[in-house]
């Protein structure tokens, strides 16, 4: 053992070349860091947390059944999923190389003469109500007429004023009674007999058959005069 604690001879030659005026004076530091008071506290609290954890009784716990819910969804959005997924495939499997390329044109829509009158006479009005001079006024005193009614105004209402008076104190009892007499004439024999024979001519023509007719030929006839009726018109001139 004395042999094996023995430094060996290369580590002493070693130490034997170092010169001791080339080496710097070290004072020991002795550290002793003690823990502070928030650390204490919380290693307290981890112990005192494995401490309940291992004297925990399993057997206070109370068993419960696992429930698994699973949620379907419904008609709508399994449409609406659908759909999304036939977009975004007919999007991912697009040609772009069908479409057409298409030129942007730029339109500028001037306005026409009438629209430049207007604006123009708008502009000189803002300028003119803009620059108006409040001290060009003159001052003006304000009348108020009373306009009178004339006779004829006054003697229709006052027509009108009786009439109202008059309706409001009638008395209906002044009223004689009076028999109400309901009067349902009916039609006479002939009448009947005329509606009827009306209704069956409707009828008749209504239904009449036009192939029932037989073909005539037309004979155009132009009569001349006799001899006689000449003679007699010539005598007569």
């Amino acid at each position: 053992m004395a042999a094996e604690n023995k430094p060996s001879k290369q580590l002493l030659s070693e130490i034997n070349k170092v010169d001791p005026c080339k080496m710097k004076h070290v004072e020991p530091v002795v550290e002793n860091s003690l823990p502070s008071a928030e650390v204490i506290a919380e290693e307290k609290q981890h112990q005192e947390h494995i401490g309940n954890i291992k004297n925990f009784k399993r057997t206070s716990l109370k068993r419960a059944q696992s429930e698994e819910k699973g949620v379907l969804p419904d008609q709508q959005t399994i449409a609406q999923e659908k759909t999304e997924a036939e977009l975004r495939e007919r999007i991912s499997s697009f040609d772009s190389t069908k479409l057409k390329h298409i030129e942007p044109q730029e339109k500028t829509v001037l306005p026409n003469q009438d629209e430049i009158e207007h604006e123009k006479t708008e502009v000189e009005l803002r300028e003119r109500i803009g620059s108006f001079s409040k001290e060009s006024l003159k001052h003006t005193e304000t009348e108020e007429k009373f306009v009178l009614p004339t006779e004829e105004d006054i003697g229709k209402e006052k027509t009108e004023v009786e009439l109202r008076k008059s309706i409001g104190e009638f008395n209906k009892a002044n009223l004689n009674p009076t028999q109400v007499t309901e009067k349902n004439p009916l039609p006479s024999g002939d009448v009947i007999q005329q509606e009827k024979t009306e209704q069956e001519l409707k009828k008749g023509i209504q239904g009449f058959n036009r192939n029932s007719l037989k073909h005539t030929e037309t004979d155009f006839k132009n009569p001349l005069p006799t001899p006689d009726v000449i003679a007699a018109e010539k005598g007569s001139k």
